[in-house]
């Protein structure tokens, strides 16, 4: 149970509690040196404005916050908006925490907070946008209303009754415009090109592949759990292979594709082919991901589609945001199609040990030669740690280390291939093993990150993946899954499905599936949707609690304390003050002369400070709890 509060005490709390939320809500995007100052002022403004007042200059501050927007201002390029300011913004608020606050100071506080959340939906784009979303919705809601109190009368008592009714009614408003945004979410017309769009991909750091590869690339890339895709499907097989490039040209360290110019004659297949949907999370490349082999994929909204020979796809501008499209690929291993060999024979300047070692396992036909040399790799380690990172990265794993993960393996084999006159490229990608059977989807992160070859024999591409089946267990072990992690990734996809994906096209489906509906004797129901209540109940939830628990736990003023120590004396020797009586009045109604005499003793000093508004020091708390001890 907590004492009643004045609306200015309140004002404060909510000021402090939106601020540490918003810092929260950022803190992964923010830049460590102002994660650590804003951390410095907020306690110091909770020292000043909850503990111990002191003055700061406004002038000082002021002078501060202007360096802090210069600062943003020679920051700020082309490609690197968003992150300067999210972080200005941060710093501009510890700053204005430590001010004496007014009316406007107040409102400029909550404006700041609403510009993070904001700078927020440019960063990142997840779930947690939505719990953080309806959450401020009631926050800012009570807040304002809170400071139209403040307005009239700072100093307004409200007890926890008042408290209670206050938060109950101030939430009727966003639980009322909630039906209403979610009816406008549904019919409101969408727009593949919005406004801020530019502003997306700045900020963020590029993960996965770009459209070349160092040996020693993929390590990094494996050692992120980021999901990357997910594609939904039956399972059809243990492990599933994503396509996503074909390198062809190789430096002795690097791979890079120079073959995307030329035109090959039509290609036949041999499998089974298969359907699916994938949801591709923001890569900031223009590649997008296929099942291997892939035979055709859907255009994804807002982008141009193009196919190239390699049966890789790009579109025409990076993909800044979630997308979803639709594939049909065979799975096979093998396919034909007619193509100019020499392209793929090229070899650097190579030792004379690799080209003896390639000589070695040569054996009287291509197909058992891939086969001799994918069985020689075999015997090799898989590692992702120490890595070959010499002039000859290549060489060194061949004959000093003799282990490395799969690009040192596919580079390997390849250029081995390529010695003995065959054929061969690199394939970059995706393998996974992980199926999520709830959701009905594989699921692919950064770890997942693979490269395999594909070698040209007897007029077909025939897939080799030389690096040890130990990689899965290896990769597997980089993300311990749990039900409950699980659990979340579901709720997750779904998020992606229904809220981020839905676009015009599934308006009008959603039209149609209504209409439908009405036409049949018993109503269906189009989609089931009630995440939004539960998240707005958690919302909520830990909105009020975090309130509760800071008024529980409110630091009492040398006065406060002071003047409970005495009542309570007084309570243990019968007398018990009134609420409508004065100090002095109470003391003079104590029939006992030495109780009476103490009291009024203490009382006297205690008004001293009261009734001239000075602040009791501890070392006066001391003494005037001396005196009380002496009754």
């Amino acid at each position: 149970m907590f004492k009643n509060l004045t609306v200015d005490k309140l004002v404060k709390i909510n000021a402090y509690v939106g601020s540490i939320t918003a810092y929260g809500i950022v803190f992964s995007k923010l830049s460590v040196i102002y994660s650590i100052l804003f951390l410095f002022l907020f306690f110091v403004g909770l020292y000043r404005d909850f503990y111990r007042p002191f003055n700061i200059s406004r002038l000082v501050l002021n002078i501060l916050g202007i360096g802090f927007v210069l600062m943003m201002i020679l920051q700020i390029n082309p490609e690197n908006i968003v992150q300067p300011a999210i972080d200005t913004i941060t710093a501009l608020l510890g700053l204005k925490l430590l001010e004496e606050k007014k009316f406007r100071d107040y409102m400029q506080i909550f404006l700041m907070i609403t510009l993070i959340l904001s700078g927020y939906t440019l960063l990142s784009i997840s779930m947690l946008f939505l719990l953080y979303l309806v959450f401020y919705t009631f926050f800012l809601n009570y807040g304002i209303i809170l400071l139209s109190f403040y307005g009239k009368d700072p100093n307004m008592q409200i007890d926890q009754k008042q408290l209670k009714s206050l938060i109950v009614k101030t939430s009727v408003i966003p639980l009322l415009a909630i039906p209403m945004t979610v009816f406008l979410f549904f019919i409101l017309p969408r727009t593949n090109y919005p406004m801020l769009n530019f502003l997306q991909a700045q900020g963020k750091g590029k993960t996965g592949f770009s459209d070349k590869v160092s040996l020693g690339d993929v390590s990094s890339i494996q050692q992120d759990n980021s999901v990357v895709a997910r594609v939904v499907m039956p399972k059809v097989s243990n492990e599933l292979y994503l396509r996503g490039l074909v390198l062809d040209y190789f430096d002795g360290r690097n791979w890079d594709s120079k073959n995307v110019a030329f035109t090959y004659k039509p290609t036949r297949f041999y499998g089974n082919k298969i359907s699916y949907i994938i949801y591709l999370e923001p890569t900031y490349q223009q590649y997008i991901l296929t099942v291997d082999v892939p035979y055709t994929i859907s255009q994804p909204s807002g982008f141009l589609v193009f196919k190239y020979p390699d049966f890789t796809y790009k579109v025409d501008k990076p993909i800044t945001s979630k997308i979803r499209y639709e594939g049909e690929s065979i799975l096979t291993n093998v396919y034909q199609q007619t193509i100019n060999p020499s392209i793929y024979l090229q070899i650097p300047n190579l030792s004379d040990d690799i080209k003896t070692l390639a000589e070695k396992l040569k054996k009287d036909k291509p197909e058992k030669t891939a086969r001799e040399i994918f069985n020689y790799l075999q015997t090799f380690s898989y590692s992702l740690e120490n890595l070959p990172v010499g002039s000859n990265p290549l060489e060194d794993f061949l004959f000093k280390y003799k282990k490395g993960n799969c690009e040192f393996f596919a580079s390997a084999m390849a250029v081995l291939l390529r010695v003995n006159g065959i054929p061969s490229r690199l394939v970059v990608g995706y393998k996974t093993t992980d199926y999520n059977t709830t959701g009905g989807y594989y699921i692919f992160r950064e770890k997942d990150a693979h490269v395999w070859v594909e070698a040209y024999i007897d007029g077909q591409w025939i897939k080799y993946d030389p690096t040890p089946p130990v990689r899965n267990l290896i990769v597997e072990q980089l993300y311990k899954k749990t039900k409950i992690k699980e659990f979340f990734e579901l709720v997750d996809y779904y998020y992606t499905t229904f809220i981020v994906n839905y676009d015009f096209s599934k308006q009008v489906e959603l039209v149609n599936k209504i209409k439908s509906g009405l036409t049949t004797p018993k109503l269906k129901e189009s989609f089931e949707f009630n995440k939004n209540l539960v998240v707005l109940s958690i919302g909520f939830a830990l909105f009020v609690y975090l309130i509760i628990t800071i008024l529980k736990h409110q630091r009492k003023t040398y006065e406060e304390k002071l003047l409970e120590m005495f009542l309570k004396k007084m309570k243990k020797y019968g007398y018990i003050k009134s609420e409508n009586e004065g100090l002095e009045e109470f003391v003079s109604k104590i029939d006992k002369q030495e109780i009476r005499e103490t009291a009024l003793n203490f009382v006297r000093q205690y008004e001293n400070f009261v009734f001239k508004d000075k602040k009791i020091s501890k070392e006066d708390y001391l003494r005037l709890s001396a005196v009380l001890e002496s009754l």
